[in-house]
């Protein structure tokens, strides 16, 4: 009987801890008489787990307001979702080539580098053609070495204006999931640009969806939680903690659209454009009706918003049991 109890008792934590810490011992006696003698069924088991998702997934009746907050938790959930599995993809990224390795392997003799930067996922390389070599021969040979080299080119392309202004020889190459877009140009300044980019795996979109159903997920669990804490704090202090979770729904709801604003462009994707990106950037650059210039940006709002979304949390301690909220689910 001692292990039938805590056999129990371990499936009991599929239901939300208000409904344990008030009927763990009903629900287990329930269980018990509606059990075939002996040790419960697979059958058995399966009903309470998923009787407990089930209540942990309820909203309290009669309580719109609630509705509400769940499905804009269930929607900020999703955006924050989305970035964190953004920022986890982002580390399935194939790593870039040294950019003073890169080039000196593209530009040969043809051109002497000026400038060089990288990040993770991107690199950016500047060089002057030398005297005398001209910008379509520059990047035939450019083209060759990388070709030989192992990456995979396109041909080279001459455009631009007539008159020599902006007029530039340019190709692609991949490899490795690196893609470089190098370009010589024919005007005085001869100059020779070299970008990189990381290209997106194909593990990362599935993180990213991933991370925004989970958030979905969690957010809807969260917002039911909270609701049944809030119903059960008393009447004079649920205006209060309904204005401070309203409160921190509005400082989120922003990062979160912003997010969905970023995948949207998918699969125009940088290293500037991962979709976690979002979190750190200014709502002014994703929204036209922001206001430029304001100093507030979604990192702020989000660190607000998680803030206060925790004080309501903490403050929404259960003084005075709701019956119509607290009543435990029938098995069955």
């Amino acid at each position: 009987m001692r292990e039938t109890t805590t056999d129990h008792r371990a499936l009991l934590a599929a239901y939300p801890a208000r409904l344990r810490r008030r009927h763990g011992a009903e629900l287990i006696g329930t269980m018990l008489e509606l059990a075939a003698p002996g040790r419960p069924s697979r059958s058995d088991r399966w009903h309470l787990i998923t009787d407990g998702l089930r209540a942990r997934f309820r909203l309290p009746t009669g309580r719109p307001v609630a509705r509400l907050i769940a499905v804009l938790a269930l929607l900020i959930g999703g955006g924050l979702g989305a970035a964190a599995g953004s920022w986890a993809g982002m580390w399935t990224f194939p790593a870039l080539p040294s950019p003073a390795t890169l080039a000196t392997q593209t530009m040969g003799n043809d051109a002497t580098p000026a400038d060089t930067a990288g990040g993770r996922l991107w690199l950016n390389i500047d060089g002057h053609l030398t005297t005398g070599t001209d910008a379509t021969v520059a990047a035939q040979r450019a083209r060759d070495r990388l070709t030989a080299a192992g990456w995979t080119t396109t041909t080279v392309v001459v455009s631009g204006g007539t008159d020599g202004r902006f007029r530039r020889a340019a190709f692609e190459a991949d490899s490795g999931g690196t893609r470089l877009d190098v370009r010589a140009y024919y005007d005085d300044s001869g100059l020779v640009s070299i970008a990189g980019r990381s290209l997106p795996p194909l593990a990362y979109l599935p993180l990213v969806l991933g991370g925004m159903l989970l958030g979905m997920l969690i957010g809807w669990l969260l917002a039911a939680d909270l609701a049944y804490r809030i119903t059960g704090a008393g009447r004079r202090r649920t205006s209060g903690l309904l204005a401070i979770s309203g409160t921190a729904l509005t400082l989120l709801l922003l990062p979160a659209a912003s997010v969905y604003a970023y995948l949207l462009r998918y699969p125009r994707i940088s290293e500037a454009e991962l979709v976690h990106r979002a979190l750190t950037s200014g709502p002014a650059g994703l929204w036209p009706w922001f206001p430029a210039g304001q100093p507030a940006s979604n990192k702020v709002l989000l660190i607000a918003g998680l803030t206060t979304a925790a004080i309501t949390a903490i403050l929404a301690r259960t003084n005075q049991a709701d019956p119509a909220a607290l009543a435990p689910p029938q098995p069955g």
